[in-house]
C-alpha cells in the first residue's frame, strides 16, 4: 500500500516524462502541503526499486530520452521520470 505522497507522485509521472523540479510545486499542492525536493526525490528512488517508474536522461543532441538505470548519483534536477506499465496497473 502506497502513501499520499507515493500515489501522488506516481499520478504526476504517469501522462509525460517528468523532472523533479516540474512536479514539486503541483505535489504540494495535491497534498496539502509543502513537500520538499528531498522527499519527492526519496519517493522516486523507491518507486524506481518497486518497478512502478524507470529514471531517464534527456539527450539533446539526438532529441530523445536514454534510459537511467542509476539516477541516485545524478543531479536531481537533470532526470526524467515516467511511469511503468507495472506502475499503470498499480494505479488502476
Amino acid at each position: 500500500m502506497m502513501t499520499k505522497l507515493e500515489e501522488i507522485v506516481l499520478e504526476w509521472v504517469c501522462l509525460d516524462y517528468e523532472r523533479l523540479p516540474d512536479i514539486l510545486a503541483p505535489v504540494s499542492s495535491d497534498l496539502g502541503r509543502q513537500v520538499t525536493g528531498g522527499e519527492v526525490w526519496g519517493v522516486l528512488l523507491a518507486h524506481l526499486e518497486r518497478g512502478v517508474v524507470k529514471a531517464y536522461l534527456y539527450q539533446d543532441g539526438m532529441r530523445r530520452f536514454t534510459p537511467l538505470p542509476h539516477p541516485a548519483g545524478h543531479d536531481p534536477e537533470e532526470v526524467w521520470w515516467y511511469i511503468t506499465e507495472e506502475g499503470k496497473n498499480v494505479l488502476v
